[in-house]
Order: C-alpha cells, then sequence, then structure tokens
C-alpha cells in the first residue's frame, strides 16, 4: 500500500498535459511613436510583446523600424522582423538580434517562413522580392515576372504545397509555385495590394486588402481572386484578418474605413463604425479568447473589440503606428 500510495503522489506531482500548454503570444511591430522627433529620447520602436491588460515588453532594437514579424515552425524560438535595415534574426525569442541581409536589401515591409520546406525564407521590399533556403544566411533576389515595377508590400507562404507563395505589389497579386523563383500574375491588374491573408481553418481562402479597390477574395488557393461587392467595394483597407475559431468569420479595416465584418467568409460585409477616426494597419482575431479582434493603428497604439467592432477598448502602445500584429507559438 506504501508503495501505491508513493507512486499516485509522484504521479500527481507531474505536469499535465493541460498545465504544460501555453497560449499564443501576441507581438506588435511598431514603425514608429507619433510624437516621434528626431535626436530626442523617444519611445521605443520595434518588436513588443503584449503581457496583459494595457502592458507591452519592448524586444531588441529600441529604435528600429519594424514592419512585419514571423516565426519559423521549425525552430521553435527563431524570430524575424521585416525591417527598414533588412531582415533581423533572433534564436531567443527576441532576447538578440542580428541582421542577416546585407547593404543591398532595406525598406523590407513583409517577412515569412515557409512551413512546408525548413529554412526557407521570403520577403516583400520596396525593391522586390527576395528569398533564401537557409534562415536568412544567404539571400537571391527574385522578381522573375513581376512587372513593371517590383514595388512588394506583402508576402505570404501557402501552408498546404512547400514552395507556394503569394505576393502584392503596387500593380496586384502573383503566385509563385517554386518557392518564389519565378512570378506569374493572378487576380484583377493595376490593383494596389496592401496586405495579402490565408485562412488558418479553410486553407483554399485567402484574401487582400487593396488601395481603393476594397477587398479582393480567393477560395482556390490564390489561383483566381473576385473583388468584393457593396460598401467596401471602393475603401482602402489596409489589413484583413481570418477568425482561427470561425472558418467563416472575416474582418478589413483601413484608412478611416471603421470595421468590416463578415460572417460568410467575405460574401457580404456589415460595417461598424468604431474606430472610424483611426487609420488602422494592422489587424488579428484572438484565437484564445473567442469573437476578439484586436487592432493596431497609425499613432495610437492599439485597439481590441469583443463586439463585433462597434466599440473598442485601448489596450496600449500609445502614439505607436503599428503595422503588424501577430499571434506567434502556444502549444495544444
Amino acid at each position: 500500500m506504501r508503495t501505491l500510495a508513493l507512486f499516485l503522489a509522484l504521479l500527481g506531482s507531474l505536469p499535465t498535459a493541460r498545465s504544460q500548454s501555453e497560449p499564443p503570444t501576441l507581438y506588435a511591430a511598431v514603425v514608429e511613436a507619433k510624437t516621434f522627433i528626431v535626436g530626442a529620447a523617444n519611445a521605443p520602436s520595434g518588436l513588443h510583446r503584449f503581457e496583459g491588460d494595457t502592458t507591452w515588453t519592448h524586444l531588441g532594437w529600441a529604435t528600429l523600424r519594424d514592419f512585419g514579424v514571423a516565426a519559423d515552425p521549425h525552430d521553435p524560438g527563431t524570430l524575424y522582423l521585416a525591417a527598414g535595415n533588412g531582415v533581423l534574426r533572433s534564436a531567443d525569442e527576441g532576447a538578440s538580434w542580428r541582421v542577416t541581409t546585407g547593404w543591398q536589401i532595406t525598406e523590407v515591409l513583409d517577412v515569412a517562413v515557409d512551413p512546408n520546406a525548413p529554412g526557407h525564407v521570403v520577403l516583400a521590399s520596396a525593391y522586390g522580392v527576395w528569398r533564401s533556403p537557409d534562415q536568412g544566411e544567404t539571400w537571391t533576389r527574385s522578381n522573375d515576372g513581376i512587372e513593371p515595377l517590383p514595388f512588394t508590400q506583402s508576402i505570404a507562404v501557402d501552408r498546404t504545397h512547400a514552395g507556394r507563395v503569394i505576393v502584392g505589389s503596387e500593380h496586384g497579386l502573383y503566385l509563385s509555385t517554386d518557392g518564389a523563383q519565378h512570378w506569374t500574375p493572378v487576380g484583377p491588374r493595376d490593383v494596389p495590394i496592401r496586405s495579402v491573408r490565408q485562412s488558418v481553418a479553410e486553407l483554399s481562402r485567402w484574401l487582400a486588402g487593396t488601395q481603393d479597390h476594397g477587398v479582393l477574395r480567393s477560395t482556390d488557393g490564390g489561383a483566381t481572386w473576385q473583388a468584393a461587392s457593396g460598401a467596401l467595394a471602393d475603401e482602402t483597407i489596409y489589413a484583413v484578418a481570418f477568425d482561427p475559431t470561425d472558418s467563416n468569420r472575416v474582418a478589413a479595416m483601413g484608412f478611416h474605413t471603421g470595421c468590416y465584418v463578415s460572417t460568410d467568409s467575405g460574401r457580404r460585409w456589415h460595417r461598424t463604425e468604431g474606430l472610424a477616426d483611426a487609420s488602422v494597419h494592422a489587424l488579428a482575431f484572438d484565437p484564445i479568447q473567442p469573437g476578439r479582434i484586436w487592432a493596431g493603428t497609425i499613432g495610437r497604439g492599439v485597439f481590441s473589440s469583443d463586439d463585433g467592432g462597434r466599440t473598442w477598448a485601448h489596450r496600449g502602445l500609445a502614439g505607436a503606428t503599428v503595422y503588424e500584429l501577430a499571434f506567434i507559438g502556444g502549444t495544444p
């Protein structure tokens, strides 16, 4: 009996699968503060990690113009930043960083990691696309097929097929099926693309936010695209997002647009007046709190809404221009 009691006591002291689980962490890519003054002691830009309520922890360089963040699914703890001076990589969850790119690569506006091809990283910049097969150790410029100018602002890797990538340029969307080596135009031409996102639950569904043309929608993995109709058809949409807890719920926001939400995967949209006086450049649904929307603004920091965008609560980083919000990591 003493042996059994000792065994049960030891078993009870072991961590269970539930206690070992960790929720994803919210990160904000901050370009600068609204009150930025050259030569002054400004609030830090760069990468910030949400700690709760309105508290954020700054990670890495204090004066970095950070346009985006991506995690390496093959290498836990490895993060990449899309920044004004290139791509930075951290192998210790943001404790330390180093620039992986040379002087040729600047004004990087987005970065993505291929979950089906270990080590493969792609970036979108003001001068086009670059790709790396070795976690950013070496880079090759890859603009074959992107015409006439290679200004690219958003890039996303298809989670269903290795080497399948979609990039948004100032002249439209381009698709690559060979790891960003060659590109084919897809969707309407001469439509400036501001953001590209793939659904978490329904991987064949994609959304793209545009300049003055509302939202584009694809249901076949990005091969074809249709323009959304209705009130948002002529809006400038900086950010789009899929709800990971509801495959049919999506959201879109942009330049003084208010919040557009669809409950049928983007076929029909409903607009609320919440944050209508703000420009929203980053958007994310909370994977833990169903229905919660997070918004990163230009010059006003971060907000969240629990009622479909009708009302918003300020969640910190006052005065910051937030270019991306991303939930990263977590264990089941």
